[in-house]
């Protein structure tokens, strides 16, 4: 009897589990054949994976150059505003040069006439030398006396120190005349870079004052050297590496994209309102140039990843339930859920590394039924 009762509750139990069964199946089934949206056939395309960061546009090391002088005087003349565009090599400005003109053509004077001196000079040594030599000659064949030919040799003695003393202050001279020549070249300003003025701090007629550190005079910027200092965010700066390519844009230009490529991070990190950034260097294209002006603000996408050729599907129809990728392909008369593998993805598509294949047909969901996006 007792057995006959465990058989009837052994079979009872069966009975609910297989109807268990049979209603969870039907329910999921009826799941599957209710998702609504719209149809995509997988296919073969590009993905580009990137992250997006602000940038600005900076002058290059060397592209701002401040002019000065050094030289003391008024400003007689400045042939450039702001705004002007000036070549390397022309002249920029001139100072007041009459004084230090004045002071070449003296000692120029002086150099010419301590010349002369030194010429006569060696003139009375090469007479003192040949008297030394003729009284020593002659006091061999004892026709002139040591007292003599002593003398002679005091004589030749001062006659080589003259020399040399007048050696000297010529050159003494001439080294002045060059230091003065330098003082005067700083007279005149020339162009050391290529580039617009942007800014003039004298005008003509002021009084330039040289001190320890030459006086600054107009500011010139070549315009074709540009950088961009992208601030990447300390989440993202693991997967950024120089060389990597980068794509960005301008308010001022929205509808046009400019390209390069960065040359290098610095290490030294950069906070700004408690978010750690490190500065990514991309070099600009002089013919960007053009378009670009410093201090604008970039946004930019870096390049993390790159594939062609590969399976995609628009990333909504690829939801993340029960802890795995899945996707949904219409068959015939239903929708099946299927496990896939995710690769890389953009703001457009997912790729799709196993688990799909091409010409397929899915499903992307509705966004009533849509689920939070695939893990990557």
């Amino acid at each position: 009897m007792i057995n006959k009762k465990k058989r009837y509750i052994a079979v009872a139990i069966a009975v609910i589990v297989i109807a268990g069964l049979i209603i969870f199946f039907a329910a999921r089934g009826k799941t599957k054949t209710s998702i609504r949206g719209e149809s995509f056939t997988v296919k073969r395309g590009s993905v580009t994976h990137f992250t997006e960061q602000t940038g600005i546009i900076k002058a290059q090391v060397g592209a701002i150059v401040k002019v000065g002088t050094r030289a003391t005087g008024v400003l007689t003349r400045l042939k450039y505003q702001v705004g002007d565009f000036v070549k390397k090599g022309e002249l920029i400005a001139t100072i007041d040069d009459r004084e230090l003109l004045a002071n070449k053509r003296n000692l120029e004077a002086q150099i010419e006439e301590q010349k002369r001196d030194l010429e006569a000079k060696e003139a009375q040594y090469l007479y003192s030398k040949t008297n030394y030599e003729r009284e020593e000659r002659l006091l061999e064949k004892e026709f002139t006396t040591k007292d003599t030919v002593d003398k002679a040799k005091r004589e030749l003695d001062v006659a080589v120190a003259q020399v040399a003393l007048g050696k000297a202050k010529v050159k003494e001279a001439v080294e002045k005349l060059k230091a003065l020549e330098v003082s005067l070249s700083y007279t005149k300003i020339y162009a050391p870079i290529s580039g617009y003025v942007s800014q003039v701090t004298t005008q003509e007629g002021e009084t330039v004052v040289a001190g320890l550190s030459a006086v600054n005079l107009i500011t010139v910027i070549d315009a074709t050297k540009l950088e961009m200092w992208i601030y990447v965010d300390e989440t993202d700066i693991g997967r950024v590496k120089p060389g990597m390519k980068v794509e960005y844009w301008v308010d001022a230009y929205r509808d046009k994209r400019f390209s390069g490529t960065i040359s290098l991070i610095y290490p030294q990190p950069e906070i700004k309102e408690n978010i750690v950034y490190y500065l990514a260097i991309l070099k600009i294209d002089p013919k960007d140039t053009t378009f670009l002006k410093p201090e604008m603000t970039t946004h930019v996408k870096i390049i993390i990843d790159e594939k062609s050729d590969v399976l995609i599907v628009p990333n909504g129809a690829v939801r993340f339930e029960e802890g795995e990728n899945v996707v949904y392909v219409k068959l015939k008369d239903k929708v099946e859920r299927k496990a896939v593998t995710t690769g890389i993805r953009d703001d457009k598509f997912t790729e799709i590394a196993s688990g799909l294949s091409e010409d397929e047909r899915i499903l992307i969901p509705s966004a009533k039924k849509s689920a939070p996006g695939a893990k990557k």
